[in-house]
């Protein structure tokens, strides 16, 4: 029962951080963020265009709808300039790394507690999991401020990843939701590291 529990709430926060990463690539369609965070690929402003209701139903995935990039090379090695810095992009990088340190807190509080669910909701490895949960808190926020940007759009290479499950937001007919949220969270669980 306490498993269920976690899980619940772990998918509970994950629906609100995937709520508020549609919301960010929403906030910076058109700018230069914009094709930073999607990798140029373009399917964020297919997702800023989904009305409410569609953007709503796809935060239901079981999955992070963003990718969360860490780097862990050794303190040492990196100066605080490097992290403190901004580019030109201003308000919109200071919230795309704000957005970055929630859900990387996200990601090392799941490892810490319940590391399969952050391997499957992540697509991670066990591996990477670990790694991420044998970090401290402060190297973990260290990690992500050294990333610009540290989060960027989930599986945005695969040619059929974002297309399908955009056509099944917009129509979700019968059953066509459930079927493309459940294989788009085993898609995504099935490839670590992306």
């Amino acid at each position: 029962m306490e498993r269920e529990v976690l899980d619940r709430r772990a998918f509970g926060e994950l629906r609100r951080l995937n709520t508020a990463f549609l919301a960010l690539i929403h906030h910076c369609r058109g700018s230069a963020m914009a094709s930073r965070l999607d990798c140029r690929s373009g399917f964020s402003e297919m997702i800023a265009g989904l009305d409410p209701e569609q953007a709503e139903l796809l935060c239901t995935t079981r999955a992070a709808l963003f990718s969360l990039k860490l780097d862990t090379r050794p303190a040492e090695l990196m100066g605080v300039a490097e992290q403190a810095s901004f580019s030109d992009d201003g308000a919109d990088e200071l919230m795309v790394r704000e957005f970055g340190l929630v859900a990387a807190s996200y990601a090392w509080h799941l490892s810490q507690t319940s590391p399969m669910a952050a391997a499957l909701i992540l697509g991670w490895s066990r591996e990477r999991v670990l790694e991420l949960g044998s970090l401290s808190l402060a190297d973990v926020v260290r990690a992500t401020l050294a990333c610009k940007p540290a989060v960027t759009l989930r599986m945005w290479a695969h040619p059929r990843f974002w297309p399908d499950l955009l056509c099944s937001v917009r129509d979700p007919g019968d059953k066509g939701w459930e079927v493309a949220r459940a294989w788009s969270a085993q898609f995504v669980s099935q490839r670590s590291g992306n």
